[in-house]
């Protein structure tokens, strides 16, 4: 990815000595630097800069000049998706392919799911992957933060990653887990060696401060953490405002949390620092509700005045990130990019121009994708030499994962020997999937499934497979077919494969076309839901299970894993 810098010429448009390549006329610009919907607004594009945006209609013209009405239209800027994660179960050329009719032209991706599994190659292949790509990609560069140092085997040294870091692509470090940033120790040490890399390039550091408050959150951010999108209270918004940090209000797939913040739009603070992102979002929401544009249109309906929504995904994006000389803003010596609608009320995109280019058109994606490909190898990541001994203790007081919410655990102490107990446990299994095939077996109290079993490879942070069952048997089986196909995930009941979702590159990402990988899920999910588990989105409460970031209590294939002290924890209770 090369640094955008302006083309010569812009000023000879602008001065009507030189024709643009397009003219846009009578649009209701929206001026994103104060916030005005100006009425009668032309722009001037040449070479895919903005070279005039003002009242004028009559540029100098040529041969080559296009011309667009834009009457009764508004012209925003192109907006810009400040933190997610694009590969969500389904990969880059859909995530485009869905991406381009909502009017998002500039996207901010991490970079970790690939590289958790295989490590470089990992981040090299899916950096190629953005490039060159309809949209516009930037990335941050993950620090891949696990729960404890064996499940980073696979993590690349700081060395080999400030080649990434340096690109200028990279605008930063990832969102960096505030309890990984403050370990002691070696595991620590490497995540505080990249912060100190990436401050001394001028770059930003990512933050996910969930959980964090009072003197633990202002030593997280005495490292120089710019931004968090983990806020879900009014109170937290405003507590990390005045600390500084851009705060990245998420209505995505994982969570949506306007409605729990909206009370923050009425309180009397600068919201210049107030971003909308996603997060990231899965296929069923991509289907049903859209990508950013259905997090504007909420916004939009809470009733946010339309001006301080578009500014969260446009120019305080482009701050936040030291882009707004290029993007944010439908001005002189920007990149054209664009999206044309009804009005401030409505947004729904009629017409989206990146790069001067109209790529989206009357409900219809006028590009495709380019197509990103990965080394054979990448699709052969499952490797576990031998199915573990699955052989719990039939008594006894044991440790178990016990389920808060879909997200949140914390650690339970059961007797085996009480009979209220064993109906409400699960078997979980978390095994070491790229080689090394150490496994531990556990229980999850409250998952709730009453019969066969279900297994991931697609785990947050984590090499591990983790499958969470009834029995012995159908606990083989996941672990068989996730073998045999490459990893995702797989539902099955004594030898029968109920339902999968079959992921094959690296175990993390389906090569099947949204509307596919949406059935696949609906079916898997729906299973469980037949079989006992009440859990909303199922399949993401059995992917976080080794997660480093989410309290209390998670699980790896060396132990339980207690999230405030790292301690690795057996199953049986001295």
């Amino acid at each position: 990815m090369r640094q955008h810098i302006p083309p010569p010429g812009l000023d000879r448009v602008a001065l009507k000595k030189a024709p643009p390549d397009l003219v846009i006329n009578n649009g209701l610009l929206f001026n994103s630097f104060t916030g005005e919907f100006i009425e009668g607004q032309s722009l001037w594009i040449k070479d895919g800069w903005i070279a005039y945006a003002g009242p004028d209609k009559r540029p100098k013209t040529g041969d080559g000049t296009d011309f667009m009405d834009a009457r009764g239209m508004v012209l925003l800027p192109g907006l810009m998706e400040g933190h997610t994660h694009i590969l969500n179960l389904t990969g880059i050329e859909e995530f485009v392919r869905h991406v381009i009719p909502s009017g998002t032209t500039t996207v901010i991706t991490e970079t970790i799911e690939l590289a958790t599994i295989v490590g470089i190659d990992g981040i090299r292949y899916f950096v190629q992957g953005i490039e060159n790509q309809p949209l516009r990609f930037f990335y941050t560069l993950s620090p891949l933060c696990g729960l404890i140092p064996t499940v980073e085997a696979n993590v690349p040294s700081n060395e080999d990653l400030l080649p990434f870091l340096e690109a200028p692509g990279c605008l930063g470090l990832g969102e960096i887990y505030w309890g990984n940033l403050l370990l002691e120790g070696v595991q620590g040490e490497r995540v505080r060696e990249l912060v100190r890399l990436t401050l001394s390039m001028g770059k930003r550091l990512e933050g996910h401060s969930a959980g964090a408050s009072g003197s633990k959150l202002q030593a997280y951010t005495s490292f120089g953490v710019s931004s968090c999108h983990e806020p879900i209270t009014e109170k937290e918004v405003l507590e990390r405002l005045r600390l500084g940090y851009w705060v990245m209000i998420r209505q995505g797939a994982i969570r949506k949390e306007l409605d729990g913040v909206k009370g923050i739009f009425q309180a009397p603070v600068d919201k210049r620092r107030l971003v909308l992102c996603t997060d990231s979002m899965d296929p069923e929401g991509f289907l049903s509700e859209g990508y950013l544009d259905a997090a504007v249109r909420h916004a939009l309906h809470l009733g946010i005045d339309p001006s301080q929504v578009y500014q969260m995904v446009t120019l305080n994006v482009a701050e936040h990130f030291r882009l707004d000389h290029i993007l944010g803003s439908l001005s002189p010596g920007r990149l054209a990019d664009m999206v044309i609608i009804p009005s401030p009320e409505d947004y729904h995109p009629q017409t989206v121009i990146r790069g001067g280019k109209v790529i989206f058109q009357d409900g219809k994606n006028l590009v495709e994708p380019r197509n990103a490909s990965f080394p054979e190898a990448m699709f052969r990541t499952v490797n576990i030499p031998e199915i573990p001994s699955i052989l719990p203790p039939k008594e006894g007081r044991v440790r178990a994962v016990e389920m808060v919410t879909r997200l949140v655990t914390k650690e339970a102490i059961v007797e085996l020997s009480d009979p209220r107990e064993p109906g409400c446990l699960n078997m979980a299994l978390a095994i070491d999937r790229t080689g090394g095939g150490e496994a531990f077996l556990g229980f999850i109290k409250g998952f709730g499934l009453k019969q066969g079993a279900c297994g991931s490879t697609m785990c947050w942070d984590t090499p591990d497979m983790i499958v969470l069952g009834c029995d012995a048997l159908s606990m083989e089986t996941v672990i068989g077919r996730l073998k045999a196909s490459g990893g995702g995930a797989v539902y099955a009941i004594g030898r029968e494969v109920v339902a999968e979702f079959p992921a094959s590159l690296c175990g993390v990402v389906t090569v099947e076309r949204m509307e596919t990988a949406r059935a696949q899920v609906w079916e898997f999910e729906e299973k469980l839901h037949q079989n006992g588990v009440p859990w909303e989105n199922p399949l993401l409460a059995l992917n976080t299970q080794g997660n480093a970031a989410i309290p209390h209590f998670r699980l790896t294939h060396n132990g339980y894993v207690r999230m405030k002290d790292r301690t690795v924890l057996p199953l049986v209770v001295a």
